[in-house]
């Protein structure tokens, strides 16, 4: 029987030690809020301690997102700490501020990185109008992400735009999407991209072609031997084929270790240095008694860092 009560007694205990502490972080969670909604610079200061806190805290930050009383800045913050604790909680008011064309557009696209990686299909055409709605290639492009976890279809068209009409990280994001999307057609789009002008989006199809675990070189030349191709993008070429250590590759440098381009045949020299040093010697006796002093010098070179590197 005494044991009865005292088990009682603890029950009774631990419940109201829980409440008081339920009580004391809904405290410290309302005077955090309160601090967001005046804060300033330091307002790292109150947030950190608010994503610690987690999921209770998701309610009173979500309310005061939704307060238009409040400056911009101030809602941005709020719903800054909102995306980073990144409940599920906060989807469907999100989504309601998102397609809410009363709110300011820069509330609108903060947002769109608490939505990232929810299921997003019940709401993915009223997603394509936002896409093709907006202006800003920044918040287009926060929505084709979005995309992706509501309609890979329409994702892969929004990408798609986005590639081609724009430059710089959206455009070179884009080109990482429609490869994830479409792997059988992420070669072509390296491809493409290696003749591109914007040289991030080219960059990422050289590092994403020398990566690959199959590479059809004649694909690569194709491009190389087109008409009127830029120096450059034949030695975008010379530079994928010449990371991947390809010993077929060998007559092809050789080649190219004759172009007028200073780019490319400079880079079709250090290739060969890479290469088996007696296949290599078979290719260069022709280009020793080359007619351009150029060509001869060059084979020259190759010859010699090869001799010295053994």
């Amino acid at each position: 029987m005494k044991k009865g009560v005292i088990t009682a007694i603890s029950a009774v205990l631990l419940i109201f030690s829980l409440n008081i502490r339920a009580q004391n972080q809904q405290s410290e969670i309302d005077s955090l809020v309160n601090k967001m909604r005046t804060a300033g610079r330091e307002w790292n200061t109150y947030a950190e301690p608010l994503i610690k806190i987690g999921e209770p805290a998701v309610a009173a930050l979500i309310e005061n997102a939704r307060d238009t009383s409040l400056s911009l800045w101030n809602r941005r913050i709020i719903m800054t700490t909102l995306n980073t604790i990144h409940s599920e909680q906060w989807v469907e008011p999100a989504l309601e501020i998102l397609f809410d064309e009363n709110e300011a557009p820069e509330i609108r696209n903060r947002t769109t990185a608490g939505l990232s990686g929810f299921d997003l299909s019940h709401v993915n055409t009223k997603l394509w109008e936002l896409f093709s709605g907006f202006e800003n290639q920044f918040y287009k492009s926060n929505i084709a992400h979005l995309l992706l976890s509501a309609d890979t279809a329409m994702a892969y068209r929004a990408f798609y735009e986005l590639y081609q009409t724009q430059d710089g990280h959206i455009q070179r994001n884009a080109l990482q999407k429609l490869a994830f999307l479409r792997p059988g057609e992420s070669t072509n789009w390296y491809l493409n991209a290696l003749q591109g002008e914007d040289w991030m989006t080219a960059n990422l199809a050289i590092d994403s072609l020398i990566s690959a675990s199959s590479l059809n070189a004649d694909l690569l030349l194709s491009v190389y031997y087109l008409p009127d191709i830029d120096e450059e993008v034949q030695w975008r070429i010379v530079y994928v084929l010449s990371q991947r250590i390809n010993s077929a590759n060998i007559p092809f440098f050789c080649e190219a270790l004759k172009s007028e381009s200073w780019l490319v045949r400079t880079e079709s020299a250090i290739a060969l240095t890479k290469l088996n040093k007696e296949e290599v010697l078979k290719q260069l006796v022709v280009l020793q008694n080359d007619s351009a002093e150029v060509v001869r010098n060059n084979a020259r070179w190759v010859i010699r860092e090869l001799n010295n590197s053994y």
